[in-house]
C-alpha cells in the first residue's frame, strides 16, 4: 500500500527538525539568539567554550518520533526541559565541612536547600524558520503529489 501525502511530509519535517534543533547546539543558541553563559558553563570538561555540550549526553539522549499527525521531540534527561524552557529549581547542598579564612577554624555546614536560577537556553521549539522549513516541505510534497495526480490522469 503506497504511503499517504501526510505520512511523507510527518517523515520529511520529523528528518528536517532534527536536523535543524541539533545544528542550535553548534551554533550555541537558537536559530542565531546566542544561549547565555554562566560561570560554571563557559568551559566544559575539555575546556572548550561549549555552553550545553559537556559531554553531549543531552544532545544524544534528543530522539524524534510522529505521534498521529505531530512530530514529538522527548529525552530521557530529566534536565533537558529545564535548560530548553528555563525555570527555578531547588538544590539540595550536603552537609560538609568549611575552614573560615579569617580563624583557621573548621566548622560543618549543615545540609540545606539552595534555590536556582537556570537561564532559558531553548533549542528546541517554534521559530520562523521552523515554519518556513515545515512550509517549504508541504509545498515540495503537494507539487509531487500534484504531479502523480496529473500523470495518471493522461495515463487513463
Amino acid at each position: 500500500m503506497p504511503r499517504n501525502i501526510y505520512d511523507d511530509i510527518l517523515s520529511d519535517a520529523r528528518v528536517k527538525l532534527t536536523e535543524l534543533f541539533k545544528d542550535n547546539f553548534r551554533q550555541q543558541g537558537f536559530f542565531g539568539e546566542k544561549w547565555v553563559a554562566t560561570k560554571a558553563s563557559k568551559t566544559n570538561k575539555r575546556g572548550r567554550g561549549s555552553i550545553l555540550i559537556v559531554t553531549g549526553a543531552m544532545r544524544r539522549s534528543i530522539r524524534s518520533m510522529i505521534r498521529g499527525m505531530a512530530v514529538v521531540f522527548t529525552s530521557d534527561r530529566p534536565y533537558t526541559a529545564l535548560h530548553n524552557e528555563g525555570g527555578n529549581f531547588a538544590v539540595t547542598v550536603r552537609s560538609h565541612s568549611r575552614t573560615s579564612k579569617k580563624t583557621g577554624n573548621t566548622y560543618t555546614v549543615r545540609s540545606h536547600s539552595r534555590q536556582m536560577n537556570m537561564p532559558q537556553r531553548q533549542f528546541i521549539g517554534d521559530h520562523e524558520k521552523v515554519q518556513q522549513a515545515l512550509g517549504d516541505i508541504v509545498f515540495k510534497r503537494l507539487q509531487e503529489f500534484s504531479q502523480h495526480l496529473a500523470d495518471d490522469f493522461n495515463r487513463h
